[in-house]
């Protein structure tokens, strides 16, 4: 992947969504397995919190786009690593171990109501733990802070609204958040050894 042409990462970032597109019909489509749910998982819902729900998807998009177009062929060998090792875990765990959530009943009528019903719906019970949408954002984040050192606070900030957002929306209970973070962090470092070994 050195000197790696547009259309070559494009291939290769194609790749990373259509793995992370598995999530769908597991979520729509397993049945069975546990609802990671604990004791302290008493968090109550506030419908506000799917506008940082839903604004997670085109913070993803232009992530996509900067690393296509901003780094260079170290970055984007760690970024691509990265990406494939955490979706591609994510998403086998979804298969292997199921989990689901009992989505929270929301009875509101104003947009944010209608908003989460709709995740609700697209999103489905399953492939709970670990949280796409943290593992994700985590792998993004720690990606510019790498890169943005001087604004990590920024990074953070983001990171926890995400996180916050999954539990005030009743789409993931405390241990998928955790395991999220987990994977994220993880397939982060991954992508650093990796692009550190291919580099020699």
């Amino acid at each position: 992947m050195k000197n790696t042409s547009l259309l070559k990462r494009m291939g290769w970032m194609l790749l990373v969504i259509a793995i992370q597109f598995i999530y769908f019909p597991t979520s729509q489509a397993t049945s069975g397995g546990i609802a990671p749910k604990l004791p302290i998982d008493v968090i109550p819902v506030y419908p506000i919190w799917v506008v940082p729900y839903y604004l997670c998807y085109p913070l993803w998009l232009f992530g996509i786009v900067w690393a296509l177009i901003k780094l260079d062929d170290r970055a984007f060998r760690s970024f691509v690593a990265a990406a494939l090792f955490t979706v591609g875990i994510g998403n086998l765990t979804f298969i292997v171990f199921p989990t689901y959530v009992d989505l929270p009943v929301i009875t509101g009528n104003d947009i944010f109501s209608e908003m989460l019903r709709a995740v609700q719906i697209a999103g489905g019970t399953h492939a709970a733990l670990p949280s796409a949408h943290n593992f994700i954002t985590m792998l993004m984040m720690t990606t510019a802070a790498r890169l943005y050192p001087r604004r990590r606070w920024l990074w953070a900030g983001i990171m926890a609204t995400v996180s916050l957002s999954t539990l005030f929306t009743g789409q993931h209970y405390i241990l998928d958040v955790v395991a999220g973070l987990a994977l994220g962090w993880l397939g982060f470092r991954f992508g650093q050894w990796w692009a550190a070994r291919n580099n020699k």
